[in-house]
């Protein structure tokens, strides 16, 4: 069970990985005193289980974690330990939830039981299913997780750098790792698409290469916080450039060699619907990624209304201005450099948000090799003991020069999006680790979306424009989310996925049409937290309104409940609705 809690922002049309000497602890469960206590406990168990359970966790979870013993298990993990480990944590958990007096817990340790049984139950299902795992993805896959993994594995002392050194040292038994990975769904009849061999063979000479090397870069870029004299970092930085080109870099080239044999048998995308059990999986995938109960074809249902209604709008706001689609081709954001955006962008926060005072970040671009396709940017969340540790990554090949595309996707991943969405619950709501590591991506992802729209105004734009303008994009996204389910559940190829489109957006081309089931077999559900958990998130703040004397009351109310699913969300924030 690996948690490196990224929150991506994707743009489209308009398991574990575990460090080196990786620190440990065991907790038992002592024989509470009282209610409050078990549940503390159990909590407490959980978190710690989860930890030792992929130690590269606790690296992210914690800046400075010297008081723990290092783990005998692998630097990145085992792929054949991972369902069989999961289901005994998940199994512990849900045993010492049901020792948990529930009526006897206080408010907070209600819901955050509330949260871990929700996590619980549908991974537990998840253990019952076929292991349809999308290990090329290019955008969920778990090469673009290592990759990752390795590049924002950050470095504040020499110890952690001894640890870097063993968890590359490590690469290539999990490379071995994931190509056992891919022999296995062979064997039951999953194999990567032609798309995702090809994806992931774009980066065979970057990947192959010491020079421009992203780990390597990344390495000299990171070290600078370890505050070591110049002398001792570059004896460090040549054993980095010694483990990568004598273990590393042969290790990645025997790898690539492989998918190149395996490519040769692989066919074009198709959905989960074509796979057995891949319905039930992918069912489970919808509400696990959305935080929602609905089924995948109610959410079909539900998205193609609010795609019909936002045509609609769109429609009149073009019968009104017909020069809208050129005027928001050339609209351009009062600040152009990222940080500057940031920094706008959170004194507009301060006036309509609840504070969550000064916070800090570090803002920068990712190198060429890093650059997954259809993902803008991302947001790192601070370790638990170090609030200031803020990371936004921008894909320059993504952004482009396009500064409204610069300016929404630094309100989405910094202010008042996920950099504030997490300093504000961190602050006023936090009480539990685990809380950290088991919300919901459609609520995070709404929440996101939602203040996008916020943005817009910020930005200057008069409330027609600024409508349009979003409307126009959360449409996009809703399009694809429906082509999602129509290829994964329905089975949908060329024809139904044409079909569905042109309704919307005029004839498109097979290639197109082509390339948007791609998008969607080889990284199934990865669009529903977005398109899904804006409309939900929007459905619910209409719900809530009259039940708070100002916005910011509302939003207050919300934030403190971190990234509970909807299922619970409008339990505990809607008036007529209890738990």
């Amino acid at each position: 069970m690996f948690f490196l809690k990224l929150h991506a922002k994707q743009f489209l049309l308009s398991t574990a990985l575990i460090p080196s000497l990786a620190l440990t602890t065991t907790v038992k469960v002592y024989a509470a005193s009282n209610t409050e206590d078990a549940f503390d406990n159990a909590a407490n168990t959980f978190f710690w289980d989860i930890m030792d359970s992929s130690p590269i966790n606790l690296h992210y979870s914690f800046s400075f974690p010297q008081d723990y013993e290092p783990s005998d298990k692998p630097p990145l993990g085992s792929f054949s330990e991972t369902f069989t480990e999961t289901a005994e944590i998940l199994n512990r958990a849900k045993e010492n939830l049901s020792t948990v007096e529930y009526n006897s817990l206080t408010a907070k340790q209600k819901q955050v039981y509330q949260l871990m049984k929700h996590y619980i139950d549908i991974n537990l299902e998840y253990c019952t299913l076929p292991d349809y795992t999308s290990t090329l993805g290019p955008m969920s896959g778990i090469l673009s997780t290592l990759n990752t993994t390795i590049t924002e594995y950050y470095l504040l002392s020499e110890q952690d750098i001894i640890n870097y050194l063993d968890v590359l040292r490590d690469i290539p038994r999990f490379l071995n790792d994931v190509v056992k990975e891919i022999e296995h769904q062979e064997s039951i009849g999953y194999m990567p698409s032609l798309y995702a061999f090809e994806q992931a063979l774009e980066n065979k000479d970057a990947m192959t290469t010491l020079e421009n090397h992203p780990y390597l870069e990344a390495f000299e870029s990171n070290v600078s916080e370890t505050g070591l004299s110049d002398d001792v970092v570059n004896d460090y930085t040549k054993q980095v450039e010694t483990v990568l080109n004598n273990e590393v870099l042969p290790a990645f080239s025997s790898f690539y060699e492989t998918l190149e044999s395996k490519k040769a048998s692989a066919s074009q995308s198709k959905g989960l619907a074509f796979y057995d059990h891949g319905q039930e999986y992918y069912e489970l995938l919808v509400r696990d990624n959305t935080g929602t109960d609905m089924t995948p074809l109610e959410l079909k249902d539900y998205l193609t209304d609010k795609l019909t209604q936002g045509l609609m709008n769109l429609s009149q706001s073009y019968s009104h201005n017909p020069n809208l689609l050129n005027d928001l081709d050339s609209l351009t954001a009062p600040k152009t450099d990222a940080d500057a955006i940031l920094q706008t962008l959170n004194q507009k926060a301060a006036e309509c948000m609840p504070d969550i005072g000064d916070t800090t970040y570090t803002l920068s671009y990712l190198p060429e090799a890093l650059q997954v396709p259809n993902n803008l940017a991302y947001y790192l969340s601070s370790p638990l003991d170090n609030e200031s540790r803020n990371i936004i990554r921008i894909n320059p090949s993504e952004v482009g020069d396009d500064s409204m595309v610069l300016w929404t996707t630094m309100a989405h991943e910094g202010y008042p999006g996920h950099l504030y969405q997490h300093q504000y619950f961190m602050q006023n709501s936090f009480e539990y680790n685990i809380e950290t590591l088991i919300g919901s991506l459609g609520t995070s992802e709404g929440w996101a979306y939602y203040v996008e729209k916020l943005s817009l105004e910020w930005a200057g734009l008069d409330e027609a424009t600024a409508d349009a303008y979003f409307t126009n994009m959360i449409l996009g996204m809703a399009a694809l989310s429906v082509v999602d389910i129509g290829v994964n559940y329905e089975g949908w190829g060329i024809e139904e996925t044409s079909d569905f489109l042109s309704t919307y957006y005029g004839e498109l081309d097979k290639n197109t049409c082509q390339n948007f089931i791609d998008t969607c077999a080889n990284d199934p559900g990865v669009y529903l937290p977005y398109s899904v958990g804006y409309y939900k998130t929007e459905d619910l703040f209409e719900q809530m309104a009259d039940g708070y004397s100002s916005d910011k009351n509302m939003y207050a109310a919300y934030l403190k409940m971190g990234s509970m699913p909807f299922t619970l969300l409008e339990k505990y924030l809607i008036p007529d609705n209890s738990i």
